[in-house]
């Protein structure tokens, strides 16, 4: 395990919604490393609820400096998942009151372990003290989970007509056995995440199997057949991660 430390600046705005009543949110952020350079490009993807209890509902892009911006529909609790593309990941959790403004800067994270004394990571609730978060980080990449064959398809399609479903497949594989429910992809025509289907259910120690894993997407209107891209990415139990992989949609059928 080697140590690192970054630094995660975010801003969270609450702005209002005309004739809801309602105040949606923004969250906003860039990562920098120690050395106050951008760790970008990357991939956010946002989880209703606690860190690794919640449903994956949404998702933005980390740019070449760092820096993104994802909606939140509604105020409550968070996980936000960061990832960029050399292997490193942070999960951080945030509570967003809609009726309160809310600014945080200058989270400092450092790259640690928490382990209980089975030898398994263990997710505690964050510490009073935001602005120190430890996870666990393996730089071995040969202990990477591997993200392979994604296809995405239109079940059952018909010529000339425009598809309403998509079928999405992917085989993931994780040398030490250890997946995590994390087998995410991002829509960036809607904003939305989601977490894909495992083939079977997880073990005792919640280790997600081997395998093909599947999501059935019902089309929007936004989608750009042939064009609009999705992005993949898969984290294991340690927070060691594939590649983060863009795969544009498939032409109309």
């Amino acid at each position: 395990m080697n140590a690192r430390l970054f630094t995660v600046t975010w801003l969270l705005l609450l702005s209002a919604c005309v004739g809801s009543g309602e105040l949606p949110a923004t969250l906003s952020g860039q990562i920098v490393g120690s050395d106050d350079r951008p760790l970008g490009p990357g991939l956010v993807m946002v989880e209703r609820g606690k860190v690794h209890a919640g449903t994956y509902e949404g998702g933005g892009l980390i740019d070449v400096n760092g820096k993104f911006t994802v909606p939140l529909p509604r105020g409550g609790t968070f996980g936000i998942h960061l990832f960029h593309n050399d292997y490193s990941y942070v999960p951080v959790e945030v509570t967003v009151d809609p009726h309160q403004q809310v600014v945080l800067t200058n989270l400092m994270v450092a790259w640690g372990v928490w382990m209980d004394l089975t030898g398994q990571p263990t997710w505690p609730d964050q510490p009073d003290d935001t602005r120190l978060i430890r996870m666990p980080i393996n730089d071995n990449k040969a202990t990477n989970p591997v993200l392979s064959d994604i296809q995405m398809t239109y079940p059952n399609a018909k010529p000339g007509v425009r598809p309403a479903l998509m079928e999405i497949t992917a085989q993931v594989f994780d040398p030490k056995g250890d997946l995590s429910r994390m087998i995410l992809v991002h829509d960036t025509a809607t904003g939305a995440g989601y977490a894909l289907n495992p083939p079977s259910p997880p073990d005792a120690k919640g280790r997600y199997p081997n395998g093909k894993y599947s999501l059935k997407v019902f089309l929007d209107p936004r989608h750009a057949l042939g064009k609009s891209l999705w992005y993949f990415v898969v984290s294991d139990n340690m927070c060691n991660n594939s590649p983060i992989i863009p795969v544009a949609m498939p032409p109309a059928p």
